[in-house]
């Protein structure tokens, strides 16, 4: 089934997106930063995504202009679609290097599943977030807990695919 990325999407096409990723990444990512930096919020985004505890999200939205870290969050969407094609489309290059059927590219062709589900899982926690926003002091502390599991899970997924990127290209390298 995943051998369908042996030929789709083409290099041509592959090069494309690359670009296209970039130039959405180096656009959207300052914002980003600035709306969140402005917005005040105390702690880094790895700290709160992993924090699994609503009360403490609460202590930072109590100090936090909620205004500006909800843009920070909604531009968000726009790294994670530039991260998750960055992800899908090198970790598909880098499986391409390997002859097809070898553990290696079978391995590869898996990653650009969990490159796109990373920036996915993404969209949920931040979907989450949002919702928390919505009522920043009085949210159920289960949607803390569900925004950190998802975020987790991002992390793992996104850690794998980037492994897989830096391991299989030293392999590559190293077998020619």
């Amino acid at each position: 089934m995943l051998e369908i990325f042996s030929t789709w999407p083409t290099k041509k096409v592959l090069r494309y997106l690359i670009v296209f990723a970039l130039v959405l990444l180096f656009i959207i990512y300052p914002f980003m930063m600035y709306y969140y930096t402005v917005s005040q919020y105390p702690v880094s985004f790895f700290e709160s995504q992993l924090s699994f505890n609503g009360e403490l999200l609460k202590s930072h939205y109590s100090i936090t202009n909620i205004d500006l870290y909800r843009i920070a969050q909604s531009l968000d969407y726009g790294f994670m679609v530039s991260y998750g094609i960055l992800l899908f489309c090198i970790s598909l290059i880098v499986a391409r290097n390997f002859e097809e059927n070898t553990l290696w590219s079978k391995l590869g062709f898996l990653m650009p599943v969990l490159g796109v589900f990373a920036p996915l899982l993404d969209a949920a926690e931040n979907l989450f977030i949002l919702l928390m926003l919505t009522d920043p002091l009085g949210f159920p502390n289960i949607l803390a807990l569900l925004h950190s599991f998802c975020a987790l899970f991002k992390y793992i997924f996104m850690l794998l695919t980037l492994g897989y990127i830096i391991i299989a290209t030293i392999a590559s390298k190293v077998k020619k």
